[in-house]
């Protein structure tokens, strides 16, 4: 079932099993790895949760989920020491005579839930929690440490809301901005998804947590800029005018990256409209473009 599960691309895929994620099983679109089995083995642990951190560019998984119903995050920064097999533990007649990877702690992984019984069973959620490496450990942080963590090296760049716009609004500066942050091994998009903020974009989540900004939705900041300006598309040519409004569709859809895509000058009645020669009417297209992300932002 691995090849069918590496090809599963635009469909939904679910494996139920129980060694299949243990080692050597490379499928780089693994969003979902869900724990039902009671684990002691740090290295099993790390084997099974090592699925998951697979990136896939073309489709940009850069995250997965971890889905935690037996407790096997406490092993999260456990040394990976084994003790002295004792005999009977592995091997011969014993159920879990298969399932001998050396890492074990002698415990046969626990209570099979198949031997659970009853239908009293509750789940109770813990919270949130995000996996983050300190001095070479991974620890578990709460979801508000985590945002705190991310707020502060945003802080540490821009100390004001305008100093923020300025910056966000220069491509060459947000990029370095999130390199930051992912080079400290925080991910953004991971708090934004925490906090259900997916309808926003990062400059409206970063703004929100940092400088207490009112949060439009990508929606709203694109309607928002195209009835702000109407005054200044009126003031210039039809063909600039159309290209210009089209941004605040285009950012609607996708947020900031929409408007630094090639593909932009590829939106059908951007493209009429003359595109990137349209902007030329008003001047250097780059300083027009510039222009436009400030109203944008400044809405």
């Amino acid at each position: 079932m691995i090849e069918l599960m590496r090809g599963s691309g635009e469909r939904a895929f679910i494996a139920c099993t129980v060694d299949l994620l243990e080692a050597g099983v490379d499928i780089e679109r693994l969003n979902a790895v869900v724990f039902f089995r009671y684990l002691q083995s740090p290295i099993k642990f790390y084997q099974m949760l090592g699925r998951g951190t697979r990136i896939h560019e073309e489709t940009e998984k850069y995250k997965f989920w971890l889905y935690d119903y037996t407790g096997v995050t406490d092993l999260f920064g456990a040394e990976f020491i084994s003790n002295t097999p004792r005999p009977g533990d592995r091997g011969g007649s014993g159920e879990g005579g298969d399932d001998n990877d050396g890492g074990d702690d002698g415990d046969n992984d626990g209570p099979a839930v198949g031997l659970l019984t009853g239908q009293d069973v509750e789940i109770i959620g813990l919270g949130r929690y995000f996996t983050v490496n300190r001095d070479g450990r991974d620890i578990l942080i709460t979801a508000d440490e985590y945002r705190q963590e991310v707020v502060s090296r945003v802080l540490s760049e821009a100390h004001s809301l305008d100093e923020f716009r300025t910056l966000w609004i220069e491509t060459k500066r947000r990029k370095q901005l999130i390199t930051h942050l992912l080079r400290d091994n925080f991910i953004p998009e991971v708090i934004r998804d925490s906090d259900r903020m997916n309808d926003f974009d990062l400059y409206d989540f970063f703004g929100h947590h940092s400088y207490f900004a009112r949060a439009l939705t990508r929606a709203e900041r694109g309607i928002n800029y195209m009835d702000a300006n109407a005054a200044w598309f009126a003031g210039m040519d039809d063909k600039p005018a159309i290209v210009l409004r089209g941004l605040g569709t285009q950012f609607a859809k996708g947020g900031t990256e929409a408007l630094e895509i090639p593909t932009l000058w590829d939106v059908p009645e951007i493209a009429r409209a003359g595109g990137v020669d349209a902007l030329r009417l008003l001047g250097k297209p780059a300083d027009v473009m510039q222009e436009a992300k400030a109203r944008l932002f400044g809405v």
